[in-house]
């Protein structure tokens, strides 16, 4: 009797996990703290004698992952199944399974591709928290003993060769990477964006089947510091069932890992051309046959990444084109809650803070952005949570469009809703719902950097308020300090570094502490493929005007329209190309 109530008991677990599973069908809001927990100790299982127990429960489980699938591990999401399924026999455990196997949402669990990457994603988490352990904790032991400690990345390197990724960079892939002003090593190779690279040896195989391994396993840890959600990795799941998502995926991971393999440089850059023709071929026809819009924006979404930090001389085309997927889909049709079409409204917006108010007047928003704000539509404090891969809330995206749109009004009360959106500004707090960790509190400053950025903003496009306004010197010695806080290489450098914040600091800043910012980023200058470098290039066009500027005159209207006329510039500003400030 006690038996079958123990066999009760961990059913009953199991069903409670898969409950909690189906409030989250993308795995986008799982805590994964108990997850992980159990994942570390099937990785690593104990060697003690004094824990024979342990290991064979944990040696149970790792055949369960490996005889049904990864997923099986998720059912641990409470924190209630290991311990239940420890009280039992083997012959009852093997009861509990056949069980489970006549339950349909067991069954979706173990099928979803989901649950796998979801997984998968976990493992490399520990894989790096325990690798960056030990490399803390040797560089501790170094400050004593003066002993020199080598780069972690041969202990990466050995990891990853007994991991089941076809993916194990060997000691020529470190030594092929893009050249870098300064001198490359083997610890600089993986501190920028792209966090993983395939060995070359492995280019002659199924390349298909390697660029989804190196977008997942390279570019998307890159995307965000969080842990809890990330929109690349979902994306993976859309691209199994929507072609022109998964042609603009391979598009995006070929030109990413063409900048690695120099030796197959020139056969990734025509998959890369390929795999885009093919998406922008599918998804005409996708949207024309009126299929799956919400996969058409994930779609999109990854074109004007790859638009953005690609030359667009070589297509023609500015990054932004792609979001005339709002004018072509029926608007009703689109969700704009989605972090897709988050994501380029917010590339659009950033972007208009960088053209003029007559420009701005001339080429609005697509129809549907114009005229959607949908935060009332928001969950209660959805509005204010941040968004994992742009480092800022949809409340902060909307109220700097706000900013953009009084730019371009005369009217009497301009003043007025100004202060409103100041008001707003000021009150607005951000919210993540990671962890405690270097990773939330990174995702936290971002969002603070992008707050006072939208703050010194308004004060100087809608008050006209200079750079040797004390009001503006305030906020941009809060806005720096915040943006020295944050990493510029390393594991914790990710894609939300703060870019616009940069480009509003380093134009109402003066020339030294300008000057002090150019050299705090020189790691992402030289580092994997962002927006940055253009942004910089643009802001050193305008030295020469900056430095023309009456440091007497406080407040002077208009100012921040002329700094944007192509006459302010000693480059050449493209007539046909967005700077993109996102």
């Amino acid at each position: 009797m006690d038996a079958d109530r123990r066999l009760v008991k961990a059913l009953e677990a199991a069903n409670d996990a898969l409950q909690h599973l189906s409030m989250s069908p993308d795995f986008g809001c799982l805590d994964c703290t108990h997850i992980d927990r159990l994942l570390a100790r099937v990785v690593d299982l104990p060697t003690e004698g004094n824990q024979r127990n342990s290991r064979r429960n944990l040696l149970v489980i790792r055949q369960w992952m490996i005889t049904e699938g990864p997923g099986v591990v998720l059912l641990e999401v409470l924190g209630q199944l290991y311990w239940r399924l420890g009280e039992l026999n083997a012959k009852q455990f093997e009861k509990f399974k056949a069980t489970l196997q006549t339950q349909q949402p067991y069954l979706s669990l173990v099928q979803d591709t989901g649950a796998v990457t979801l997984v998968v994603q976990r493992i490399r988490h520990i894989q790096r928290s325990k690798a960056e352990a030990c490399q803390d904790f040797l560089c501790e032991l170094s400050d004593l003993t003066g002993t020199k400690v080598d780069s972690p990345m041969a202990d990466m390197d050995m990891l990853r060769t007994r991991s089941s990724s076809p993916f194990s960079p060997s000691h020529s892939a470190h030594h092929s990477v893009h050249s870098f002003d300064s001198s490359s090593s083997q610890e600089e190779a993986y501190t920028s964006l792209v966090k993983y690279v395939p060995d070359s040896s492995l280019s002659s195989g199924d390349l298909e089947q390697l660029l989804f391994d190196f977008f997942l396993n390279g570019i998307c840890p890159g995307r965000t510091p969080a842990t809890q959600t990330n929109t690349y990795v979902s994306l993976l799941q859309t691209a199994n069932m929507c072609e022109s998502t998964k042609y603009a995926l391979l598009s995006l991971s070929a030109s990413y890992i063409r900048e690695y393999l120099h030796s197959d440089k020139e056969r990734y850059h025509q998959a890369e051309l390929y795999y885009s023709a093919q998406a922008f071929q599918t998804l005409g026809q996708q949207i024309s046959n009126g299929e799956n819009y919400d996969a058409a924006l994930s779609t999109a979404m990854l074109l004007m990444h790859h638009g953005a930090i690609n030359d667009s001389d070589e297509s023609g085309l500015c990054w932004s084109v792609h979001a005339n997927i709002f004018d072509i889909i029926p608007s009703e049709f689109i969700d704009h809650s989605s972090e897709p079409a988050l994501y380029m409204r917010t590339q659009l917006v950033l972007a208009r803070t960088g053209q003029t108010a007559h420009s701005i007047q001339n080429a609005p928003l697509p129809q549907s952005l114009e005229t959607s704000t949908r935060l009332d539509a928001m969950p209660n404090g959805d509005a204010q949570k941040i968004c994992s891969i742009l480092g800022m809330s949809p409340q902060l995206v909307f109220l700097i469009s706000s900013i953009n749109s009084l730019a371009t009004e005369n009217g009497p009360n301009k003043h007025m809703y100004a202060q409103v959106q100041e008001t707003q500004l000021q009150n607005l707090r951000q919210w993540t719902p990671e962890p405690q960790g270097d990773g939330r509190d990174i995702i936290l400053a971002t969002a603070e950097a992008f707050r006072l950025a939208a703050l010194i903003y308004l004060r100087c496009r809608l008050y006209g308020l200079t750079r040797f306004n004390p009001a503006i010197m305030e906020l941009n010695d809060a806005l720096t300090a915040v943006l020295f806080s944050l990493p510029v290489k390393g594991h914790l450098y990710t894609a939300i570094y703060p870019v616009w914040p940069v480009f509003i600091a380093a134009v109402t800043a003066n020339s030294d502490k300008r000057d002090c910012l150019y050299q705090r980023v020189v790691p992402i200058r030289e580092g994997d493929k962002n927006t940055l470098p253009a942004v910089l290039k643009r802001v050193s066009g305008m030295r020469i005007w900056l430095a023309k500027q009456d440091p007497n005159s406080l407040i002077r209207d208009g100012w921040w329209d002329e700094m944007l006329l192509p006459s302010s510039s000693t480059i050449a500003i493209p007539a046909n190309c967005l700077l993109c400030l996102g």
